[in-house]
């Protein structure tokens, strides 16, 4: 960002100043502003109404003074402006708009130019303040909005930003590495002035690592759908006019619609890899670091979307494992898909496709027509229309015009006529209690978890849906058995013992759990049958602990925080105890529970500590308790914002609801209980987060 500003003296305005991004600029002592405020390159605001930051002034001056540009300080030679606030140029010269520029500002000013003495540093032009204030008031006062303290203005387009980040992105790549820019020969064809893909990824990786535009580091699936955005905006584009960005010994070049078929190497004056410095692309404003990492983080976030349009624009045998990954993970966020399982949508990843249509009245087909496609919209609306009836309904997902995922009508039957074919009901008194899926695939890993390959043949179901008891017996004699100690815990697994609290309460957990450890076998006829009898009381015995083993862990000292969970490991503790004098084969089963019961006692020394204060107004406080964990009876100094402006500090305890930090702010304003307050957390987008009632 950069802003000019200029007072009109005469017929002719003069320009002022230049500020560069981070200025803080505005009025203080007069309603109207005493000078224009020219915007001369694309540009992205925040906006403090002006009530609000005179509030704020007053409360702050001695922080706040040595950082803002009051305007009516700018017109008077007593006050000088910060020079960390004055846009500089890479020459070191001050930056001053051009005499006779335009007054609307979109050009940008070219340092190391000469300007007439009254232009420079340290004019002596002086202004008659009254006569200007005099006019100002005959200016109509335009109504503004104060409701919001803060509002984040953003005009540029999102094409414009892109090519803004090209441009910057080139400019770094001219002065920083233009040795990548040269002729190619791939496979004996030359090719001038070209990049090569491979390379291209290399800088662009180089690059977000020294600007720290981004962490962790971007891999280079990832730079790839930064560079695909470029090309699908036409900044960069392939020798051969290809439309597919590859990370391979594949050909690039800039697009400069102002140089046309001009050559690079013309430009660098005949030597290659330099370039004059009279070179007027050269000359533009150059990206600082914070640009190039703004360009950087910017494409980060838009080049997935590149490659997901990339990866369904492939037929289905020339996608890779990695981009089937990617394209499911995008499936999990549709909408229409939501209610599919895990193997459908993975099965869809590999045969869905993407139409884009830009253009409202676009007819998809015709009524009449064979179907051949299946149809889900991302974004836009579709209208269904009858012969005779006209409009019927109106198909609606978003609110742009008009993107779609399509998928091959005989290729969304198969894999519905597969999916059925692979999935296993389990039926009592005529109603399913259990409904398994069949995993084919070897990414199934991602349902199976850390399995080792020798045992994922026991867990090769994944679980659709299914009563809580039965899930939990499926879990228990089918997944607890298969998890091996010291591997990434069963995906299933995990989840069961992160979400049962939704549909099955801790105590309900631990009655079936008990059920399951003490219910007999089936009584066998076979005499020889008591060997088998006795192993399956010990399995079961066996698995109950490894579960909660693998709860405990899972949980860590929040299980502990559950009474009923608390209670449950010192009863099967007793339990185990006296199986383990009656039972053989129960020596390892004691070990195991005994170490949960140490586990216990130990979590039992942390939870009885005094509360400690964890955050000091949004810092973490030295008296915290890391490395320990935080209980829900430590404390959080936290400051409450009033809409009035003024705040105060709350100590809050972390396991507080939304209802109850409303109550003690409610005690400390003395206001009435007919009085509503509410919670609001603002983001730093400025979004607004109103949290439940019961919400901690």
């Amino acid at each position: 960002m950069r802003s000019n500003f200029k007072a009109g003296v005469g017929s002719e305005p003069l320009p002022l100043c230049s500020l560069s991004a981070g200025s803080l600029f505005g009025e203080l002592d007069i309603d109207r502003h005493c000078c224009s405020a020219v915007v001369t390159r694309q540009a992205e605001f925040v906006r403090i109404s002006q009530r609000h930051f005179v509030a704020l002034y007053n409360k702050h001056a001695d922080h706040l003074q040595s950082f803002i540009v009051v305007m009516q300080d700018i017109l008077s030679e007593e006050h000088s402006i910060p020079s960390h606030l004055i846009a500089t140029r890479s020459d070191a010269g001050f930056n001053q708009p051009l005499p006779n520029g335009d007054v609307n500002g979109m050009h940008s000013s070219t340092a190391g130019m000469s300007y007439p003495q009254e232009y420079h540093e340290g004019a002596t032009t002086s202004f008659d303040m009254s006569a200007m204030q005099a006019e100002l008031d005959q200016v109509p006062q335009q109504p503004f909005d104060q409701g919001s303290i803060i509002e984040f203005n953003n005009a540029i387009s999102f094409e414009a930003r892109i090519r803004e980040v090209g441009a910057h992105l080139k400019h770094a790549m001219l002065t920083q590495a233009p040795h990548l820019i040269r002729e190619r020969i791939i496979h004996k064809v030359p090719y001038t002035d070209c990049m090569v893909g491979s390379e291209m990824v290399d800088w662009l990786l180089d690059l977000s690592v020294s600007t720290g535009a981004h962490s962790p580091a971007l891999s280079r699936f990832q730079i790839s759908g930064m560079w695909q955005t470029l090309l699908e905006h036409n900044l960069i584009c392939h020798v051969t006019g290809e439309l597919q960005f590859v990370d391979k010994m594949v050909c690039y070049r800039w697009v400069d619609p102002a140089v046309g078929d001009q050559s690079w190497r013309e430009m660098a004056n005949g030597i290659p890899g330099r370039f004059s410095h009279n070179e007027p692309r050269l000359k533009e404003d150059v990206p600082t670091r914070d640009d190039l990492a703004s360009a950087v983080f910017f494409l980060s976030t838009v080049g997935p979307d590149a490659l997901f349009r990339m990866i369904l624009k492939k037929l289905p045998h020339d996608r890779t494992p990695e981009e089937l990954e990617l394209v499911y993970e995008e499936l999990l966020h549709v909408k229409a898909l939501s209610h599919l399982s895990t193997m459908v949508k993975r099965e869809l990843a590999t045969v869905i496709g993407y139409e884009h249509h830009t253009h409202a009245g676009t007819v998809l087909f015709h009524q009449g027509e064979p179907g051949k496609n299946w149809y889900i919209i991302l974004r836009g609306s579709v209208d269904v229309s009858i012969h005779g009836k006209g409009v019927v309904c109106t198909l609606q997902e978003g609110d742009d015009f008009a993107q779609f995922l399509t998928v091959d009508k005989h290729d969304f039957n198969r894999i519905l006529r597969d999916v059925e074919a692979n999935t296993v009901r389990l039926k009592e008194h005529g109603q399913d209690v259990l409904v398994l899926e069949k995993i084919s695939l070897p990414r199934g890993a991602a349902i199976e978890g850390g399995l080792s390959d020798n045992n994922k043949a026991h867990c090769c179901y994944s679980v659709m849906a299914g009563l809580a008891e039965k899930m939990l017996e499926y879990v228990l004699e089918t997944r607890v058995d298969a998890q091996e100690d010291g591997a990434e815990l069963d995906v299933f697994l995990e989840d069961l013992v992160l979400t049962h609290i939704i549909y099955l309460p801790t105590n309900t957990l631990c009655n079936y759990l008990k059920h399951y450890y003490s219910r007999a076998p089936e009584p066998l006829s076979n005499p020889l049958g008591v060997l088998d009898d006795l192993e399956q009381r010990i399995s079961a015995r066996r698995r109950v602990v490894s579960f909660l083993w693998l709860w405990v862990n899972t949980l860590g000292i929040h299980y502990f925080l559950d009474p009923a969970a608390n209670a449950f490991v010192e009863e099967l503790y007793c339990h185990v105890l006296e199986d383990h004098r009656s039972l053989p084969g129960m020596g390892p089963i004691l070990a195991r529970i005994t170490a949960l019961r140490d586990l216990r006692e130990e979590a039992r020394r942390t939870l009885a500590r005094h509360p400690a204060v964890v955050l000091e107004c949004g810092v973490l406080s030295t008296m915290a308790p890391a490395p320990s964990p935080v209980l829900p009876s430590d404390i959080c100094n936290q400051i409450i914002h009033l809409s009035d402006t003024t705040s105060f500090a709350l100590p809050i305890r972390m396991d507080k609801t939304a209802m109850e930090i409303c109550e003690l702010v409610r005690g400390r304003l003395r206001s009435s209980h007919h009085d509503p307050l509410a919670l609001v957390e603002v983001k730093s987008s400025g979004g607004k987060f109103v949290p439940f009632q019961r919400q901690r």
